[in-house]
């Protein structure tokens, strides 16, 4: 069996991830396709629904009665939700268009690549595949739990709740009866609509206070300097001088590095084909490398390594603000260091710090994982969140702007018809979901046209 799996598994190796994303995919239709022809699913009373698989049952609806029964605070927290929604929809609309004026000075080799737009593990480079099934689930989970209760809050029947497969366990749901759904005044079912996402952005706030003032306080940069990151030169000075990733280069031809700029500064006072001597901290240990330097593409001197400074800024959006220049733009960075190719939790960042306090009293390898869950946790309940409250249908805050528009126009149009309130409602909402899409792709597609 075990010289099975070796065969197996060195089948896969040297695949890109995507190829091999591909073919699990591929596989999991065929799969899907078999269940359904021989009708197993339904034997286990499971259904299709695309390309996922929905386990249905009624178990669990007198839990969510239970919870539902104090309804007044329920009511004020779906008060908040709406609330909260709007003002995030109206800013990440914003953010959107502001974002769109951008996009001509973007450079090609820069642009979003497609795949960054999915939000599913194996499939998003960024994403990786255990911790964002972890944090896929938690997030999924709490959101159709909390449209479960505020359902159950306006008297709306639950027909089934149950859990939701592709490939693996992805998440659960809650299945509320469409006709007294859309029966519901509307004010009840924006509490509903709001209180999924809502709870996903309140879930990213309280994990990343666990990551950032429980965990990451006890975490130190191992010594001061700059971070090697990547070495992306064949046979560069760096790789023929012993340099590796995870280093962190604290000086560089006799000057004392402690930032970026610093080591910038002293590559600049050097030549290509100088030889110059830099000192790394790795793993508890100093080290002297002589290095040749070789020449950029503009002439300059190089080693041919990426850095980054090594600060614990990046895991602390608020006490980092003095670094980055304002709380707005630590916050961004907290949110998009997956993008930035630094997620704060895996090697080589991970090499940088040293972990002391309580913490440092189980191994440094576990300290990590569970950094990692917790962040990835706070990361993908922030986007799915986030992505929730655009005003794009179906997305929740798709059929919050609806109704809302659907009641002012009601207010300034008295004698309208609802028939013609509602052809407007509807051909208005679609115009806005194919605006964000159209947004969105263009962050994507944009820079290639300039």
């Amino acid at each position: 069996m075990l010289e099975s799996l070796s065969i197996a598994t060195g089948a896969f190796k040297g695949l890109d991830p995507l190829i091999i994303a591909l073919i699990i995919i591929i596989a999991w239709f065929v799969l899907l396709y078999v269940l359904a022809k021989k009708s197993i699913l339904e034997k286990l009373k499971m259904s299709l629904m695309g390309p996922f698989i929905m386990w249905k049952t009624v178990r669990g609806r007198k839990f969510l009665d239970r919870l539902a029964k104090p309804k007044r605070f329920w009511k004020i927290f779906g008060d908040f939700s709406v609330a909260l929604c709007i003002i995030i929809m109206i800013l990440l609309t914003a953010f959107l268009i502001w974002s769109a004026t951008l996009v001509p000075s973007i450079p090609r080799e820069s642009a979003p690549r497609p795949e960054l737009l999915l939000g599913v593990p194996g499939l998003n480079p960024i994403i990786p595949i255990g911790y964002g099934i972890l944090g896929l689930v938690v997030a999924i989970v709490f959101h159709e739990f909390f449209h479960g209760i505020l359902a159950r809050v306006a008297k709306v029947r639950l027909q089934s709740l149950g859990v939701l497969l592709f490939i693996v366990p992805i998440g659960a749901f809650v299945e509320p009866d469409e006709d007294e759904l859309k029966k519901l005044p509307r004010r009840k079912r924006a509490r509903l609509f709001a209180a999924g996402p809502t709870i996903n952005i309140l879930l990213a706030l309280l994990f990343a206070v666990i990551f950032s003032s429980v965990m990451m306080s006890s975490v130190r940069p191992g010594h001061e300097g700059v971070g090697i990151t990547e070495i992306y030169m064949e046979n560069s000075p760096a790789e023929q001088a012993g340099l590796v990733p995870g280093m962190i280069i604290f000086s560089a031809n006799g000057t004392n590095i402690t930032n970026l700029g610093e080591f910038v500064l002293a590559m600049d006072r050097t030549t290509p084909g100088q030889d110059i001597e830099i000192k790394t901290y790795f793993r508890g240990e100093e080290r002297v490398h002589n290095i040749t330097l070789a020449a950029s593409e503009d002439g300059r001197a190089i080693i041919g390594v990426r850095l980054m400074t090594v600060t614990t800024a990046y895991f602390h959006p608020i006490e980092g603000a003095g670094y980055f220049g304002g709380v707005e733009r630590s916050i961004l960075y907290y949110v998009f260091l997956p993008f930035l190719s630094m997620p704060p939790t895996q090697e080589p960042l991970t090499d940088f710090y040293v972990i002391e306090g309580p913490w440092s009293s189980i191994p440094a390898s576990m300290f990590w994982v569970l950094a990692a869950s917790v962040y990835w946790i706070f990361w993908i309940n922030i986007m799915l969140g986030a992505t929730n409250v655009l005003p794009a249908v179906p997305l929740d805050g798709g059929y919050i702007f609806r109704d809302g528009l659907d009641k002012v126009i009601e207010r300034l149009k008295k004698d309208m018809k609802p028939e013609r309130r509602e052809v407007i409602v509807r051909n208005v909402s679609y115009a806005l979901a194919l605006t964000i899409l159209a947004l969105i792709l263009w962050q994507v597609v944009g820079p290639y046209l300039f």
